[in-house]
């Protein structure tokens, strides 16, 4: 029986939709018990004889530092993620504030042996449809040349057993396609990934081609990973805006939107953060598994179903052995 600790407290929505999507996730998944961590009077819905419900009567504030963390013990994020660090439960999910819960795993949960720093893994959409992963994306707010090298191995594990690619194509993400391109980090990052036969390292990447699909993982610094991430996801949300101006300016476009309607509506999809589960905090002894703090019950669903997968495939444990390979 796989186990999931369940941080029901820290979204923008409120403890309901948590509760929404553990009662759909038992549904389709007999192999699982959850440990929902809460305010029981708003988790009375949970009553399934898999669901434990473990009291937490603090919650974790998005704007929580270090020290507010440390302090808030009970809190149901910081619950969420003990139950996983003791054992109790094979992994957590939260969609609270990202730093707060990253700083809740930095504080209460072993790093596997090996690693210097853990990371922050995203999905982006890519043009040919498969997808790419980046890391880090902001968990940190620079990284040596070594810490880049262990997220490149950690990518590759999760690429081969969590989205079946043979041999990941891994990229490093740079100011320029040359081997020299960079600073002296990333030019000494290149020699050491070029260097690894254990992976399939294709250089360097710019901004411009990462959603090309060239690449399955695209390895770069926190700092300049969340500036990537966020700029893909504000320009799409543009580009989306822009395009529905377009066809409402007129009559004459309204009613060539009827057509290309459905079309659209297929691309918004794909942009969509519901459909893509969470945001995975890489290096950790357990997965953790972050889902967007405005997540619906949907969203946050497919982040307890990311979690529940990192867990039957033993991905962490494969982690651990390719790091020390």
């Amino acid at each position: 029986m796989y186990k999931l600790s369940i941080d029901a407290m820290s979204g923008d929505l409120g403890s309901s939709i948590v509760v929404e999507a553990c009662l759909s996730f038992m549904k389709s998944h007999n192999d699982v018990e959850l440990y929902v961590t809460g305010k029981s009077e708003e988790l009375e819905k949970l009553k399934h004889e898999r669901i434990h419900i473990i009291e937490a009567r603090d919650t974790i504030p998005m704007d929580a530092g270090i020290m507010s963390v440390r302090r808030k013990k009970d809190s149901s994020m910081v619950k969420a993620v003990t139950l996983a660090n003791e054992g109790t439960t094979d992994g957590a999910v939260s969609c609270g504030s990202t730093g707060a819960f990253y700083t809740s795993a930095m504080l209460f949960m072993k790093r596997l042996e090996g690693i210097e720093k853990s990371c922050l893994m995203a999905i982006l959409p890519t043009y040919n449809e498969k997808g790419v992963m980046i890391m880090d994306v902001g968990a940190n707010a620079e990284n040596t040349p070594e810490q880049l090298h262990e997220f490149a191995i950690m990518g590759h594990i999760y690429a081969q057993y969590m989205r079946g690619i043979n041999n990941p194509k891994i990229a490093l993400l740079n100011i320029g396609s040359e081997s020299k391109k960079g600073d002296e980090t990333h030019q000494k990052a290149y020699q050491l990934l070029a260097a690894d036969e254990q992976i399939n390292f294709i250089g360097n990447i710019e901004g411009r081609d990462m959603l090309n699909g060239d690449c399955d993982v695209i390895v770069t610094d926190g700092f300049s990973g969340n500036i990537a991430l966020k700029s893909c996801e504000g320009t799409a949300i543009t580009l989306m805006k822009l395009m529905k101006e377009s066809l409402m300016s007129s009559w004459k476009t309204k009613f060539g939107a009827i057509f290309v309607k459905d079309t659209l509506y297929e691309l918004k999809d794909r942009f969509d953060y519901k459909s893509v589960g969470g945001a995975l905090m890489m290096g950790f002894s357990k997965p953790v598994v972050k889902a967007h703090g405005a997540s619906n019950a949907k969203a946050f669903g497919n982040a307890m179903e990311l979690a529940y997968q990192m867990v039957k495939n033993d991905v962490v444990g494969k982690m651990k052995e390719g790091l020390e390979a």
